[in-house]
Parts: C-alpha cells; sequence; structure tokens
C-alpha cells in the first residue's frame, strides 16, 4: 500500500483530534511490521514504489513537538506539518472550528523551526484556516500566497505543498492552489493505491490516524482486511456528509 496517514495532535486527551503517544507509537510499528517503509512525503510522491507511506501533521498543535517529535525521533523517522500560520502562537480557535472541537494550544515559531531542524518539511495550510469556498479572489489568495510567504520569511524556504482546510475545495479553489503549490492535499480517506497521475492532481487522499487506531487494525496494515475497514469507514463518513 501507498498511503499518506495525517495526525493532528498527540496527547492522551482522547480527543477526536489526538492520538496518544503510545498510539502512534504502535502505528509505526504496525506499519513496518507489516513491511511498509515510512518514507518522506515528498519521496513517496516522487515514485510509485509500492509499501511506503508517509506521516503528515495538519494545523500545527504544539503537541506536535512536545509528543510527536519525540515519538518520531525515537523511531527515525520524520514527517510533515501542514502549517495554519495565522494562529501560530496561539490556539486552534479558527472561524468555522466545529463546536466538538477541544481548544488546543497551537505551535509557536521556535518550536517550528526545532521540526524543521529535526528534518520535518514545513508545508502550508493556509493562513487562518477557512473555508477556501467562502472567499472572494483577493482573500483566497491572501490565505494561498500569505501561507506560503510568511513560512518563507521565517523558515527561508518557500512550501510546495498545501492542505485544504477541512478539505473543502471547488474548481476555483484548486485552480488557484496548483498556480501556487505542486501538490494539494484533501480529507478524502484512501490511499493513493490506483490514483492516475491526473486524479492526483485534483487532490492527494490520506488516511486519518483517528480512524486507525485499534492494535488490530495496526497489526494488518495494508491487507485486505485493512482495505475494507478503510473502504467502510470512508463510505459512513460520506453518508454523514450527505
Amino acid at each position: 500500500m501507498r498511503a499518506v496517514l495525517t495526525f493532528h495532535g498527540v496527547d492522551a486527551s482522547g480527543s477526536v483530534l489526538s492520538l496518544a503517544p503510545e498510539t502512534l507509537r504502535g502505528l509505526i510499528a504496525g506499519v513496518r511490521a507489516a513491511g511498509h517503509a515510512i518514507v518522506p512525503l515528498r519521496e513517496l510522491l516522487a515514485s510509485d514504489a509500492p509499501n511506503r507511506v508517509a506521516l503528515s501533521f495538519d494545523d500545527g498543535l504544539a503537541s506536535v513537538a512536545e509528543a510527536a517529535l519525540p515519538v518520531l525521533r525515537a523511531e527515525g523517522a520524520a514527517a510533515t506539518l501542514f502549517l495554519t500560520t495565522g494562529h501560530v502562537g496561539g490556539h486552534n480557535d479558527w472561524s468555522g472550528q466545529p463546536s466538538w472541537a477541544p481548544k488546543l494550544p497551537m505551535l509557536r515559531w521556535p518550536q517550528v523551526e526545532e521540526l524543521a531542524a529535526a528534518g520535518w518539511e514545513i508545508q502550508s495550510h493556509t493562513v487562518r484556516h477557512l473555508d477556501l469556498r467562502t472567499l472572494d479572489e483577493r482573500q483566497l489568495d491572501d490565505e494561498l500566497r500569505g501561507a506560503a510567504d510568511e513560512i518563507e520569511r521565517r523558515l527561508g524556504r518557500r512550501p510546495d505543498q498545501l492542505a485544504f482546510p477541512y478539505g473543502h475545495f471547488d474548481a476555483r479553489v484548486l485552480q488557484a492552489a496548483r498556480a501556487l503549490y505542486r501538490a494539494c492535499f484533501t480529507t478524502e480517506l484512501a490511499a493513493l493505491d490506483g490514483r492516475s497521475a491526473a486524479k492526483l492532481e485534483r487532490g492527494i487522499p490520506r488516511l486519518d490516524a483517528y480512524y486507525l487506531q485499534p492494535a488490530w487494525l495496526q497489526r494488518r496494515f495494508g491487507s485486505p482486511a485493512f482495505r475494507a475497514y478503510v473502504t467502510a469507514r470512508a463510505l459512513a463518513r460520506r453518508l454523514r456528509a450527505a
């Protein structure tokens, strides 16, 4: 299986936005025990080689540096952070945040720099984490370009990947994003297997790690049972959203 796993926070709160550190370690162990290598996201996208997995974190919660980084460092792995630049040093209290989402502290810029120094790639999750479909042309450009400008100014490297906030986009948003970024990521619950290059250009799916917490599932990563589980979860999520 070729897949991108996506996380948000890493803590023991039990929140839908978080995994416990031991669950993260178990998932990494399960992926590897199932014969998959954990590789940088850029490397995963550059090759069709099978049995490779990349890790990504959305938003930029403080627990990424405090809890995820020590786990991944111990495991000899790195990840990609899709950072909401306008909330660095604050909280994840952006407009449109669901009422059930806990208010959590965000990374500070020195912590973002620490992640980059540890080999993590810092990519864009826009400035304010808004539903991009609701913005006019100027606002849309501010969100897409502004985040890239700030990351480049702070870290010296311009991001070329974007994760859509909430996974929301339409043809207009995709066209604007593709003008500034080489790859755009969605919240579609799926692996990359069987995806044509043209389909990936319309958005790269990821497997939300929230759904991958059961230990039995981690031990069967990439198996027919695992694939059936993911397909069922994806269908259930589409039905809830309809």
